[in-house]
């Protein structure tokens, strides 16, 4: 006869096991702020690729946790926009979601959105290590930062 403990423990296993394949790469490293993407989130149209992207801020008067957030890039009009936006504790503890689409802005090198959209749109996959959960990328962010 199984136990409720028996049974919860394999419905447990079983669904980590089944978690979404995650590739974070790194995309942009800007003094305060650094951003990853998941490569292979990567789906859709030329007009309508999307993609998960994580933002950790670096800055102790920052954001305590990081980010992810659904993106939207247009490769043909070279254009990133952002449909949905979580907040995460550093503990993987979800804060708050919102649903509101950003206006489409170009990508630039400036503002840290060429590399992403090179990956997204091109294929130019970024370089370096890659990280299994947005939460670990997080991490590795804020560990040397001495948060």
């Amino acid at each position: 006869m199984f136990s409720i403990v028996t049974v919860i423990a394999a419905a447990v296993s079983l669904g980590s096991s089944l978690q979404e394949p995650a590739d974070w790469r790194q995309v942009d490293d800007s003094v305060d702020f650094y951003t990853a993407l998941d490569v292979t989130s990567i789906s859709g149209p030329p007009t309508a690729r999307t993609a998960r992207s994580v933002g950790v801020s670096t800055e102790p008067e920052g954001f305590p946790g990081y980010m992810v957030l659904d993106v939207v890039f247009d490769c043909e009009a070279r254009t990133i926009s952002a449909d949905r936006a979580a907040f995460y504790a550093m503990d993987g503890r979800l804060i708050t979601e919102v649903d509101a689409p950003t206006e489409a802005v170009p990508v630039s090198e400036a503002e840290g959105t060429l590399v992403a959209a090179n990956a997204v749109c091109d294929g130019a996959m970024p370089d370096g290590r890659s990280f299994g959960s947005a939460q670990a990328y997080a991490q590795s962010i804020r560990a040397p930062a001495g948060a």
